[in-house]
């Protein structure tokens, strides 16, 4: 998404007669030590003994950071580098931090949820959300709860459940997403049952199905989406320009690390369990969600009472 930015302001800037550099997008597994040894020298040689400019986001650990910064530095002395990351206890010794807590992408019922994260609740490595510093116009669509039980559902977890698949896509039909006031199939304005409107006009594309673990193409919850007439698409690698820059109208379900930081006006979190990945899910998934917000849960019993 970075490299999408940015390529659009050198557009812009080109078309104003300014003359600019060219972004490059360049794509590594930097938790293992042999590619970010190869990173390291493509970043040293592409400096060429000036400046180097990095923008590091969603930083899910500081120990890659740290042996990949402290590498090249080495090499490159001139090193100008941003990270981020929600794991404040992360950063390296001797960097300059600064907290950003606000809650500026998601309503206040989805913040609420988020803020049920075990890890801000009780050990505190994110750090509790502040005020917003704005009124909030509206409280956000009420979140919407399905649960895994009861008679017709299978499997041991909602992604696994072709009736989950179902229950999910009834609520989509329900939001009448891609459906115009007219009847044709392309958006629709939606009001939940509590007079909160979340934005008009959404899209197939506007829904993120999201999930803690490995997803494939023949899951009983796609299966249920693709029964009811769903359009439904599990990413792959090559999928990741076409799901970052939302060019397919389509709902794309997700593994939840593979699309941190980008968002989407419905989030469906398919949860685990009450187990601390399910309360992890929380943070990863659920702050993806700028409106209407669904929690497929395996269990019909809401409290956190585990997690005390």
């Amino acid at each position: 998404m970075l490299y999408h930015l940015l390529l659009q302001t050198v557009k812009t800037q080109q078309s104003a007669g300014v003359s600019t550099g060219q972004p490059h997008l360049l794509m590594y597994h930097l938790y293992g030590s042999k590619d970010v040894e190869k990173v390291v020298n493509d970043l040293s040689q592409a400096a060429s003994g000036g400046s180097l400019y990095i923008i590091a986001d969603e930083v899910g650990s500081s120990y890659w950071l740290e042996f990949f910064c402290s590498k090249l530095l080495t090499q490159v002395p001139r090193l100008h580098l941003w990270a981020a990351s929600c794991f404040h206890r992360d950063a390296p010794d001797g960097w300059q931090v600064e907290y950003l807590t606000r809650p500026l992408r998601s309503p206040p019922v989805v913040v609420r949820e988020v803020e049920q994260y075990v890890s801000i609740r009780r050990e505190r490595d994110v750090l509790p959300y502040s005020k917003r510093g704005v009124s909030d116009h509206t409280d956000g669509p009420p979140v919407r709860r399905l649960y895994h039980r009861g008679q017709g559902h299978s499997g041991d977890r909602p992604g696994k459940c072709v009736t989950c698949g179902r229950e999910v896509a009834s609520f989509l039909h329900s939001l009448r997403v891609g459906v115009t006031e007219s009847g044709t199939a392309t958006s629709a304005t939606v009001t939940s049952s509590s007079g909160d409107t979340p934005p008009p006009c959404l899209q197939w594309k506007d829904v993120l199905v999201l999930y803690s673990n490995y997803v494939s193409d023949n899951s009983g919850l796609v299966e249920g989406l693709e029964q009811a007439g769903i359009p439904v698409r599990v990413m792959k690698d090559d999928d990741i320009e076409d799901v970052a820059k939302a060019r397919s109208d389509v709902v794309w379900e997700a593994s939840g690390h593979r699309v941190r930081g980008l968002e989407r006006k419905v989030v469906v979190c398919l949860e685990d369990s009450k187990s601390y990945s399910a309360n992890s899910d929380r943070l990863d998934l659920m702050s993806c969600c700028t409106s209407q917000l669904v929690i497929v849960s395996p269990e019909d019993d809401d409290d956190d009472d585990d997690d005390e």
